[in-house]
């Protein structure tokens, strides 16, 4: 230490001299208070490395127990006087989690405090002699030469006044700094190990869930945000894409029983990390820590809470921190959304709601869960949608504000009982409830597009896009509204766009080669349904689309086989009659496929809601048969 304080260091367009306390710029002294010139210190002794936020607090706030946001503070106070300087922007980079780095090239030369503090005592204006100039420590003018004794005074003011300096700096503020900002993205979180990704995740969807309850908050939606998972891009350009103005980070360790999360919050705009902290406990204590998060975030985004939404953000899912981890390990294994993971889900939701019987959202997690199962055709209608009703009922008597819950029953109002009056009523309430989840919309406008509402459903579905611009299933949802209405070039587009953004998203496949057939595309279609198939395995939904187009393409030895899948398949799983009465239909065999259909009706297939619309169908309308079938389904007039 002592040889650094016998040294004076440049860089930028700063001289900073530690035993001095002296920093200048342009050879005009700038006023610190003590820890933001200690901070700049080791930042400057470590130049071109991180110095991670632990190594800043031992060495400034050494043997003291102090709040991390005192770190920021200081560091935002350096960012504020080094941006003076010419070169004084991006001096200090944030490394998101872990700490700082002054990037600036620094030179240091010895400096002897008598040469630095020599200045001319002459009472006239005549240039001093060369050997009694300060001397410039590291060799040029520009920095420490020509300083007057005028220029010390100054210096001299500004050391027994750095106190009020600091002080002044702040308040020179520009007085937008208080303003609340309007945006912001939760990038998902960050954990030490694979085994902690559920907990990552989970904690993720939890925050950003909490932000969307400050009402005039725009929270960028989760499928947006969730892209830049294991992204190298940083919070300044995920910030840009995302269009927001602050991005929420955070790190999630566990070593044992120990718990240590590390958010900051970083302004898009300046770059500049502005706030940070760090909650540490006992696994036990994971609710506790979630709730002191989701109440010093919207502080630090400068947003004051009413006491409503104060109550809201506070009230803990559950106060069980086994309960809750087993809640986490479910969404994390529902959002994968294969046949094995929702199974998954489904053991750790009960294991929750085992431990703590009162778990609303826990209960909601078996009601979507079972709702996935059935909709995709893994199990029969009759063994997940009247379990989904059963939990989603259940997750409403325990919190009747809890909007996925009057989503997810909805979903079986729609896709299961039929009942179109009760489906919008759930919908309508889930939106109420949450006027920015995107899903709601999204679901809502199909609900709309079945029963006969097709300007209301495009509505709905451009609100979803608006609120989630890069979500894949909002965007496949558009294609399927232009299928359904019958724009099916406009679907081909919108489907392309999708795979654009990730070209191995099975629905997009799906409804892309349902677009292709209708313009008699058939290879192409034939090409869409195969890469379904080579993404998932075993799926009759795919296997009886490809059945269906080859029949209609005139190539009976292809819709045969793809029946013969479908049977042998129904062996040893659900198959779904609805997608056998397809094949059937595409080989011109009507009875067969009216039989079909009166099986689907008798399962009470979810795809039956598409009846009046499904284009497949097309063949079998003039049949009187075919308008028996529709009538039983009630379309809303």
């Amino acid at each position: 230490m002592d040889a650094l304080q016998d040294q004076a260091f440049a860089f930028g367009d700063f001289v900073l001299v530690p035993k001095e306390r002296l920093l200048l710029c342009d050879g005009e002294p700038v006023p610190l208070t003590g820890k933001a010139f200690d901070l700049l210190v080791v930042l400057v002794r470590h130049s071109g490395h991180l110095v991670t936020k632990d190594e800043l607090l031992q060495e400034v706030w050494p043997n003291t127990f102090v709040q991390e946001t005192n770190l920021t503070v200081n560091i935002s106070a350096l960012r504020k006087v080094l941006g003076r300087g010419d070169n004084g922007n991006g001096i200090i980079q944030t490394v998101p989690g872990r700490g700082y780095r002054l990037v600036a090239p620094v030179v240091a030369r010895e400096a002897a405090s008598a040469s630095i503090l020599r200045v001319e005592s002459a009472d006239n204006d005549v240039d001093a002699a060369p050997n009694s100039q300060p001397v410039a420590p590291i060799g040029t003018a520009r920095h420490l030469g020509g300083v007057t004794h005028r220029g010390w005074a100054i210096l001299a003011a500004a050391v027994v006044c750095v106190a009020i300096g600091a002080i002044a700096l702040w308040r020179a503020q520009p007085e937008n700094t208080n303003v609340p900002f309007g945006s912001v993205a939760v990038l998902p979180f960050a954990s030490d190990s694979s085994g902690n990704n559920y907990l990552a995740d989970g904690l993720t969807e939890a925050i950003l869930n909490g932000l969307v309850q400050l009402q005039s908050l725009r929270v960028a939606p989760r499928a947006s945000a969730f892209r830049f998972k294991g992204s190298a891009v940083g919070p300044k350009d995920a910030g840009l894409e995302l269009g927001v103005a602050a991005v929420v980070t955070a790190t999630i360790s566990q070593q044992g029983t120990d718990l240590r999360i590390q958010v900051d919050l970083v302004d898009v705009a300046l770059d500049s990390q502005i706030w940070g902290a760090r909650y540490q406990g006992d696994v036990s204590e994971l609710v506790h820590l979630q709730t002191r998060i989701l109440q010093d975030l919207p502080r630090a985004l400068r947003f004051p809470l009413s006491d409503q939404e104060t109550r809201r953000i506070a009230r803990p899912v559950t106060d069980d921190a086994d309960a809750y981890r087993a809640y986490l390990q479910g969404r994390h294994e529902w959002g994968q959304r294969s046949e094995a993971a929702l199974k998954r889900a489904i053991e750790r939701f009960r294991h929750a709601v085992a431990i703590d019987p009162e778990f609303a959202a826990a209960y909601s997690g078996l009601a979507d869960s079972y709702s996935i199962l059935g909709y995709l055709s893994y199990l029969s209608p009759a063994e997940t949608f009247p379990e989904a009703k059963r939990h989603a009922t259940k997750a409403l008597e325990l919190d009747a504000t809890l909007a996925e819950a009057h989503a997810s029953l909805g979903f079986v109002k729609l896709y299961f009982e039929w009942d179109w009056v009760g489906a919008e009523t759930a919908f309508q309430r889930a939106i109420a409830l949450d006027p920015n989840h995107a899903a709601s919309h999204q679901w809502y406008s199909i609900y709309l597009l079945a029963a006969g509402r097709p300007t209301e459903a495009f509505r709905e579905i451009q609100f979803a896009q608006r609120r989630d611009p890069v979500s894949l299933p909002v965007n496949t949802d558009l294609g399927f509204y232009y299928y359904y209405t019958g724009q099916y070039e406009e679907a081909v587009k919108q489907l392309n766009f999708v795979l654009e953004m990730n070209p191995d998203f099975p629905p997009a496949h799906l409804w892309l080669g349902r677009a292709y057939q209708e313009l008699g595309k058939f290879d192409e279609a034939l090409s869409a349904f195969h890469r379904v198939e080579d993404r998932v395995r075993d799926w009759p939904v795919s296997i009886a689309a490809r059945g269906f187009v080859a029949g209609a393409a005139g190539r009976p030895t292809l819709a045969l086989q793809a029946l013969t899948e479908l049977e042998q398949l129904s062996s040893r799983r659900f198959v779904t009659s609805y997608g056998i009465a397809l094949i059937h239909a595409g080989l011109g065999q009507d009875d067969e496929a009216f039989a079909s259909l009166n099986k689907a009706f008798d399962e009470r297939s979810n795809w039956l809601v598409w009846l009046r619309l499904d284009p497949r169908w097309n063949a079998l309308r003039p049949d009187p048969r075919f308008t028996e079938l529709v009538s039983r389904m009630r379309f809303p007039p």
